[in-house]
């Protein structure tokens, strides 16, 4: 009975062929998701084939499938995700970090002053006294203020 059904009731002719075809639709419905969940279990159905090419009976490539998709969602998974997944990347006001700006209006300690950054006016804070026409670069963003430092 085992047997009939990973050939999928003589759809096929070898348990590598329904592996195969396995690991291929998988890798079709990886393509539509996130996450390399159904890639994983792809990757479990080829070792799968690779073993019932060699002779492995029906029951034990159920239990070498079994193994080998959890071996995957645990150590294979993991690496294609981080090795997928992009660089985090700041968005908003905390992609101002690190860029340089001139101050319009003088930044005293203690107080608030002017930083023009890309065509706009920011309110700056700062730790030292920086003077009209410096350049500074924008160190935290707090609200809508953000603290500077010279160039």
């Amino acid at each position: 009975m085992l047997d009939g059904m990973l050939l999928l009731g003589g759809l096929v002719e070898s348990h590598v062929e329904t592996w195969l075809w396995l690991a291929l639709v998988l890798l079709i419905v990886e393509i539509f998701t996130s996450g390399f969940f159904m890639g994983a279990l792809a990757i479990s159905a080829a070792f799968t084939a690779g073993v019932a090419f060699f002779g492995m009976g029906p029951l034990g490539q159920l239990t070498l499938f079994a193994l080998f998709s959890i071996g995957s969602m645990v150590w294979i998974r993991p690496l294609f995700v981080h090795w997928l997944a992009p660089d985090e990347v700041n968005t908003n006001a905390n992609a101002l970090v690190g860029q340089t700006g001139t101050v319009v209006d003088q930044v005293p300690v203690g107080s608030t002053g002017r930083v023009r950054l890309a065509n706009e006016e920011w309110r700056a804070t700062a730790g030292e006294n920086i003077d009209v026409g410096e350049l500074v670069q924008i160190v935290e963003v707090n609200g809508n203020t953000l603290t500077v430092s010279r160039v």
